[in-house]
């Protein structure tokens, strides 16, 4: 376990000092998961879990931040919630890697999230699939208690920023560990009435393994244009759709794949790209020697190369 929580324990919090827990002291640790799917009977998987530990209304300092290889892809409405490529999570380690230590974390604690019904379904039943038995001894949900104490939509960003959270760090952290650390203010707040809402620091996963990348970068510098080449695109370019990409290529004279061919020249890289192209152009680079694999800015010193500029 020292592993997983060492990472936190030697970054306290400024407004919040690790505190050593009680005997005593009620423990409570929030939990928060971001999954591929909604439906564990559908087969979806977990990818990322949070946890963070109270005594009383006190972060204690011990706090858990994973992600996980799921064995299957994303949905697109899930990725686009956690922002967790299927390139990155293929070259994770699985839950059941982790799974007696988030067990021991969390055993004996009374479990706290917003829905926390969802987070401990699927962590049961990535228990299950451990053939681990477990079950939380007690929990409590901030989203349930939100119904009975305010009118309106009671979501984590609506419930939170009621209560004077500042919910601007999920725009560029959202995933498990920022859900939870909000969560944790909250309960603070509305369900143990603490007069102050201690934070705990931003805690990226601490067992992440870095892919390898995913662009070539040439030998030498791309200084053509886009006529008479053929593109496909993975992931998305910033400020632009699909449909705008592929008019843009067309209207310099290059050609446009939906999916990676033999004949296909560049495949370009945005954000959160998609395993399948990136296995395909590998596959077809070693058979036929292209696609070329490049990044956003490669691709658009190419427009720029045809005169087009970089924007429409």
């Amino acid at each position: 376990m020292s592993r997983l929580t060492d990472a936190v324990l030697a970054r306290p919090s400024a407004a919040a000092k690790p505190v050593r827990t009680q005997s005593s002291a009620r423990r409570f640790v929030v939990i928060d998961c971001e999954t591929t799917g909604l439906s564990t009977a559908g087969g979806d998987r977990m990818v990322s879990f949070a946890a963070i530990e109270l005594a009383e209304a006190t972060p204690t300092g011990r706090c858990l931040s994973l992600i996980f290889n799921p064995g299957r892809k994303s949905n697109p409405h899930a990725l686009r919630v956690h922002g967790l490529p299927d390139h990155l999570l293929r070259h994770q380690d699985p839950f059941h890697s982790v799974a007696q230590d988030i067990r021991g974390f969390l055993d004996g604690a009374v479990l706290v999230g917003h829905n926390v019904g969802f987070d401990i379904e699927f962590l049961r039943h990535e228990f299950r699939l451990c053939g681990i038995p477990w079950a939380p001894a007690q929990s409590l949900c901030t989203m349930q208690h939100a119904r009975g104490q305010v009118a309106g939509r009671v979501s984590l960003d609506a419930v939170a920023t009621l209560y004077g959270i500042d919910v601007g760090i999920r725009a560029r952290f959202h995933g498990a560990f920022v859900d939870a650390e909000i969560t944790s203010r909250l309960f603070q707040k509305m369900m143990l009435g603490s007069a102050d809402m201690l934070a705990v620091p931003h805690l990226a996963p601490t067992n992440q393994i870095d892919p390898p990348p995913v662009v070539r970068h040439p030998a030498a510098p791309i200084t053509h244009g886009i006529a008479g080449y053929a593109f496909a695109v993975t992931g998305e370019l910033t400020g632009l759709s699909r449909e705008a990409v592929m008019a843009r290529i067309l209207a310099l004279g290059g050609s446009w794949h939906h999916s990676v061919r033999k004949d296909t020249d560049y495949l370009v890289v945005g954000h959160a790209p998609g395993a399948t192209k990136l296995d395909t152009a590998a596959a077809r680079r070693a058979k036929y020697g292209k696609p070329d694999t490049i990044d956003e800015a490669q691709f658009f010193a190419m427009v720029a190369a045809s005169g087009g500029g970089r924007r429409s």
